[in-house]
């Protein structure tokens, strides 16, 4: 798990069928300063966290398969939570 921003969200014409109507969030990885660290990554959200939110993601692939019902599915990254300041 770890703390990001969210700058952006994803959307494809073409997607894996586990994640069709899911929303993908653009997450930049911040650290306790709030400044970038590592590349972004693409996460499901499940709690209509908006851009600039400052979130927790994990990184359980397992636990993000398990929220759309796929074993099969590729995400695995997930919202955990909305961090209000």
């Amino acid at each position: 798990m770890f703390v990001a921003r969210i700058v952006g969200h994803a959307v494809s014409s073409h997607c894996h069928p586990s994640l069709k109507g899911s929303k993908l969030l653009l997450c930049q990885p911040v650290d306790s300063d709030d400044k970038p660290t590592g590349a972004p990554c693409i996460a499901i959200d499940l709690f209509g966290a908006g851009l600039h939110s400052k979130v927790f993601v994990s990184t359980d692939g397992l636990g993000a398969r398990h929220l759309v019902h796929d074993d099969s599915s590729p995400i695995r990254n997930f919202v955990q939570g909305i961090i209000d300041n």
